[in-house]
């Protein structure tokens, strides 16, 4: 009978752990691809109990759910650009919501529940050592804004003369800058929390604007183009060599709408 209850127990333990093991998950998802009738675009919001992105990339999406720069999103070696980027650049309008009040924090691990079931998507991370710029706090300190929006969602625009972030984490900034310098642009601010700030666009970008190649193209603008534009905010941007993390696809899928 002892040996019984004991099994009995443990049977009890590891069920939970089972349980307790299992990533969280929205009750309800809606998602369908966006169509360009008006609706919003590139917009995402989150609420006390689900998230509301209307026109959001594929790409962009699995960026919020690992926080993770679009730019350094990459296929396998077997996998070609052009067969990663086109699901990658199909933009939905998703809605979720789980039964009960859950923080953001919370909230991002069900969305990647949401993209693991409803577009079978597999990943890993890959690390490679290259040149890089660093994003540091200038002499002086930093000059941004701390955002007092609570739960909002990250918020970017531009304009012919700046580009606009609100409630932005400095891995937005740094992702941003990858996608207009030579160098891919790593965080080394120590900087944890979000900010609202607005970037001048420097004038070479205006009349040239930036070629993008694999992460580095000689044709796009140094460091020195942003020099001015981030100092305004009390940053700078260094050469250097790193290791840098990338997000690498194995498998997705377009899903089925509903």
């Amino acid at each position: 009978m002892a040996h019984a209850a004991i099994a009995s127990v443990l049977m009890g333990l590891l069920s939970s752990s089972a349980l307790q093991a299992q990533p969280p998950a929205f009750e309800v998802a809606s998602i369908k691809l966006y169509k360009d009738d008006g609706g919003p675009r590139n917009s995402r919001s989150y609420g006390p109990q689900g998230i509301n992105f209307g026109g959001v990339t594929l790409a962009f999406i699995i960026g919020e759910a690992y926080n993770f720069p679009v730019g350094r999103i990459q296929g396998p070696g077997s996998l070609t650009k052009e067969a990663l980027w086109g699901p990658l650049r199909e933009a939905y309008d998703i809605v979720a919501k789980a039964d009960h009040a859950v923080p953001k924090d919370q909230q991002v691990l069900m969305l990647r529940s949401l993209l693991a079931d409803r577009f079978k998507l597999t990943l890993h991370r890959e690390s490679k050592t290259g040149p890089v710029y660093r994003l540091a706090i200038a002499k002086g300190g930093p000059k941004l804004e701390e955002s007092q929006e609570s739960g909002g969602g990250f918020v970017f625009s531009g304009s012919p003369g700046d580009y606009v972030f609100r409630n932005a984490a400095m891995q937005r900034l740094s992702g941003f800058l990858s996608g207009q310098v030579d160098r891919i642009v790593v965080d080394e601010t120590g900087l944890q929390g979000l900010y609202n700030f607005t970037l001048k666009r420097p004038e070479d970008v205006r009349q040239n604007p930036p070629v993008k190649s694999d992460g580095l193209s000689p044709d796009s603008p140094s460091a020195a183009a942003f020099a001015d534009a981030l100092k305004s905010l009390g940053l700078q941007l260094t050469a250097g060599r790193a290791p840098v993390d990338y997000l690498v696809i194995d498998h997705v899928e377009q899903p089925s709408e509903n």
